[in-house]
């Protein structure tokens, strides 16, 4: 897909990866907003000064205590090597020895080999950046019965930026709710940042659609229903085809609607609360997580655990996860959504 207009997210991820390593990173963002795009062109813009050590969880089923080992590490005589299942991108993976029984790797090992693959990249007098794209798939792996990977991970991280300055950690994640738990680990205060890459805004649709051959009259449609890079790269394909940008677009919310009323009539147990929720979107896309009464909050998380809506925790405020999918809520989050 077409790298779209990310001017100012790409110059501030590329600044921030070449500082001195102070605290780890977090992107985040609704589903389809670019992050991974933006993440990869940085990579190519800057992998001739940096070393990536790049891991793109969401090209695996939530993997096991042996899955991950294979996956973040390759056996060679050497510390850190090519990535092989991102070959194109010219990232690495690290290294370990070729002897290595992964049965019997303790988590200590496994920092340890990390530590010792950084340093390998620092003695050749480069930077290393670690960045990991959809990091809560590790949620559920514990070592040795008792020990969680993820946040015995995130020690190993403030050490290797807050601590010691060695590397940057960049975590990639649209699972707000993960974002909520990271924004309130006592264990990551004033040793984390975060940075949202949100939806296009108009003008800058305006300007690709324009750049694409479309009419006045089909850009003045489109930038009131599109607000994520997927949604305009799939409007222009199916202009290609044949398909009409009013065509198009009514098929995406009458999607996203009939999707709603089928979790809604899924969960009758809870859909009264649930509209009570999508209530609070009729009028308007963007709601302060204090406007959301107590008693149904877990509806609330329900619906961002299903990607109909977006929490923004930094900023305290929540949204649907696309303007199609607030259309969609104001034709079928409705009280005659029976």
């Amino acid at each position: 897909m077409k790298f779209y207009n990310r001017e100012k997210e790409l110059n501030y991820l590329k600044t921030y990866c070449q500082l001195e390593p102070n605290s780890i990173l977090f992107v985040y963002g609704p589903k389809s907003s670019g992050k991974s795009t933006v993440m990869r062109r940085v990579i190519k813009e800057l992998s001739e000064d940096i070393v990536f050590f790049y891991y793109n969880l969401r090209k695996y089923a939530t993997p096991t205590k042996d899955e991950f080992l294979s996956i973040f590490f390759e056996k060679s005589d050497k510390k850190y090597l090519p990535n092989k299942l991102e070959f194109n991108l010219g990232v690495f993976k690290f290294g370990i020895e070729k002897n290595q029984d992964f049965k019997n790797l303790s988590l200590n090992d496994v920092f340890a080999k990390i530590n010792e693959s950084i340093n390998a990249v620092i003695k050749e007098g480069k930077k290393p950046v670690l960045i990991i794209d959809e990091l809560q798939k590790l949620k559920n792996i514990y070592f040795n019965g008792e020990k969680s990977l993820l946040n015995e991970l995130f020690n190993l991280f403030v050490s290797l930026t807050k601590m010691e300055h060695l590397c940057h950690v960049i975590c990639l994640t649209s699972d707000t709710l993960f974002i909520e738990e990271i924004y309130q680990n006592s264990t990551l205060k004033n040793a984390s940042e975060y940075y949202l890459i949100d939806w296009l805004n108009r003008d800058c649709i305006k300007d690709i659609l324009e750049e694409e051959g479309f009419n006045e009259e089909e850009i003045d449609y489109a930038i009131n229903y599109l607000s994520l890079p997927y949604e305009v790269s799939q409007l222009i394909n199916n202009k290609k085809l044949g398909l009409s940008v009013e065509e198009t677009i009514r098929r995406w919310i009458n999607i996203e609607k009939d999707r709603l009323v089928y979790l809604l009539k899924s969960n009758k147990e809870r859909k009264e609360n649930l509209l009570k929720v999508l209530s609070k979107f009729k009028e308007k896309i963007k709601v302060n997580i204090d406007d959301f009464e107590d008693e149904i909050f877990e509806d609330v998380k329900f619906l961002i655990k299903n990607e109909i809506l977006f929490y923004d925790v930094v900023n305290g405020v929540i949204k649907p996860t696309s303007i199609i999918e607030w259309e969609a809520i104001k034709l079928g989050g409705g009280k005659n959504a029976n």
